[in-house]
């Protein structure tokens, strides 16, 4: 079913934000019935016909350590990613290799042919010495070093890194090709498709929200069909702070109305402004 957002900050966890400047695509129901059911990020994913996504150095630092590379999933240990003012994703941690080996790495990140995103590494330094020459030396790449378990999104290719936003996320699943990424300050900017905004019919009432008309929809104990369904920020002044675990709460704070051809218009708090409590059933 089709889906538009427009300057929202979807939480996919607590610790884990994407920004999205706008994003056109599909819900695709995944589980069970094969309808979305928004009280599940489980049972859908979203299929990206064209986007622009932002992750900051924060939430890409809890994917990579807690849903990427932890809980024993790669020989990398207190891994840090951040920038560097030409532009540059810095890495840095230890590799368990018989001893921990202290390593600092600089990449510089592109799209692939095949819609993943490549960390080209620049520099790659071990006890703070060199180590390119010395791998070049001895013919030693980098995936004899690092080892990443399979089906998280990262795999080693010679020297460089390649990661897929696809299998990298928790869910909901993200579905789509990168076109174009780049660092921007802090934060990685990603461009799926060709990135151009695609407004719904009718349009959205608000510069802040998330979309979905037409399809099947399912929700609390609803079923929405032919479903036209606006998630509306209520303080249109910043971007639309909204978590797909516990959109349950913000729908709870907020108001909705009906609209003249069934419709359904939902207001709501940006999360961020809701006090931090437990679900509880209602």
């Amino acid at each position: 079913m089709p889906v538009e957002m427009r300057n929202v900050d979807l939480h996919i966890t607590d610790d884990i934000m994407l920004h999205i400047k706008h994003l056109d695509g599909r819900f695709v129901g995944i589980k069970g019935s094969g309808i979305p059911y928004l009280d599940d990020a489980a049972s859908y994913a979203v299929a990206v016909d064209s986007a622009a996504i932002v992750m900051d150095m924060s939430s890409l630092n809890a994917l990579m350590n807690e849903h990427v590379l932890g809980h024993g999933r790669s020989n990398v240990e207190g891994l840090r990613v951040g920038t560097d003012a030409e532009g540059h994703l810095v890495q840095t941690g230890e590799i368990e290799k018989g001893i921990d080996i202290p390593f600092k790495t600089k990449g510089a990140v592109e799209a692939t042919a095949d819609g993943r995103i490549r960390v080209h590494a620049k520099s790659v330094r071990g006890f703070g010495l060199p180590v390119k020459p010395l791998m070049k030396l001895f013919s030693v790449e980098m995936d004899d070093l690092l080892k990443v378990e399979p089906g998280h999104g990262v795999w080693v290719d010679d020297n460089d890194l390649i990661l897929d936003p696809q299998l990298m996320l928790p869910p909901p699943q993200l579905r789509g090709k990168v076109t174009e990424v780049h660092v921007e300050g802090d934060t990685l900017v990603q461009t799926f498709g060709r990135g151009v905004p695609r407004a719904l019919s009718p349009p959205a009432v608000s510069p802040n929200h998330i979309y979905w008309h037409g399809g099947t929809l399912k929700f609390g104990k609803l079923i929405m069909v032919k479903a036209d369904l606006e998630l509306i920020d209520m303080d249109p002044k910043d971007p639309f702070d909204f978590s797909a675990r516990r959109w349950n709460d913000q729908l709870v704070a907020g108001y909705s109305k009906n609209t003249a051809n069934r419709g359904l218009k939902s207001h709501m708090p940006d999360f961020n402004d809701l006090r931090r409590r437990a679900p509880r059933e209602r």
